[in-house]
């Protein structure tokens, strides 16, 4: 298991572009990526699935090929109840 927080926070976009291209490699061996960010782009190009947390509690997980920027926000604020499941 990789767990990455804000990894490229700080660093220029190429530098940026190559620790994607590390954590992809990653992926592709099989290993199990826990990716922590804020930048929605990047979270949903490099997610398989994402799990969205609002007021400390699982809002959603979904996947992130069937999901939107939309979607998620809803989730990050609980738009539409806490009861909303997502794409999946």
């Amino acid at each position: 298991v990789l767990l990455t927080a804000y990894v490229v926070r700080g660093l220029d976009i190429n530098s940026s572009y190559t620790i994607y291209d590390l954590i992809n490699e990653q992926k592709k061996k099989g290993v199990a990526v826990i990716f922590v960010g804020e930048d929605l782009d990047v979270l949903m190009e490099l997610s398989d699935r994402i799990m969205v947390l609002c007021g400390g509690e699982v809002s959603g997980i979904l996947d992130a090929r069937k999901t939107d920027k939309n979607e998620v926000g809803m989730l990050m604020t609980r738009v539409g109840g806490k009861e909303h499941e997502g794409k999946e």
